[in-house]
């Protein structure tokens, strides 16, 4: 009923172009009487995520230079409920099936230089250099993939070659940590050998 006539029928999302408010009164098949519009739940669901859709407009598609991203330039919070989109994307966690920009997730590699030196010192220094080797390069590649990012260095690489110096750092990282491992089992055995022996 708008302005006291009977108008209809409509879908849901012309309801706002024909007229209807808050308190209209509607009816459709199913229903026992006449009701106002905000006590339909279907009518409040489709105006709250109206509202929702007009106050946080969804940014425009980016544009992806890889083909072969999964995510082929589309938003990836499309399928994700109106009311929720916003509340995903501050989030920061991606629905299921989408690929992460690596970039944001590679943190700073852990410093295993100083342990890899007690190590060496203290346990096995054969392979304990060796981690101090790779410590060492995953310290470099880091501060060179931050020292091309500086503002007197901006030009100095890519975007992407900055991605491959910070997945580098992560390697080495990797292999720093294999060693430490392996420097301290080998410093244990040999500490255990010699105790036998002496006592």
């Amino acid at each position: 009923m708008i302005d006291g006539e009977r108008c209809g029928p409509f879908a849901l999302d012309s309801l706002a172009d024909a007229g209807v408010r808050p308190d209209t009164y509607v009816w459709c098949k199913g229903m026992a009487d006449w009701e106002k519009a905000e006590d339909v739940a279907d009518i409040c669901r489709f105006y709250r995520q109206r509202i929702f859709g007009l106050m946080h407009p969804s940014p425009p598609a980016q544009t992806v230079s890889d083909p072969a991203d999964s995510n082929n330039g589309a938003d990836p919070y499309e399928e994700v409920p109106l009311r929720f989109r916003e509340m995903a994307r501050r989030s920061g966690a991606l629905p299921e099936g989408t690929v992460p920009d690596r970039k944001d997730t590679l943190s700073p590699p852990a410093p295993t230089l100083f342990l890899s030196v007690m190590l060496t010192l203290f346990c096995f220094p054969v392979t304990g250099l060796v981690a101090v080797y790779y410590s060492y390069k995953s310290r470099v590649a880091w501060a060179e993939s931050q020292y091309s990012e500086s503002k007197n260095a901006k030009n100095l690489y890519s975007d992407q070659e900055r991605e491959e110096y910070r997945r580098l750092a992560h390697d080495y990282e990797r292999q720093a940590k294999m060693w430490i491992g392996i420097t301290f089992f080998l410093g244990m055995i040999l500490f255990a050998l010699l105790g036998k022996k002496m006592f």
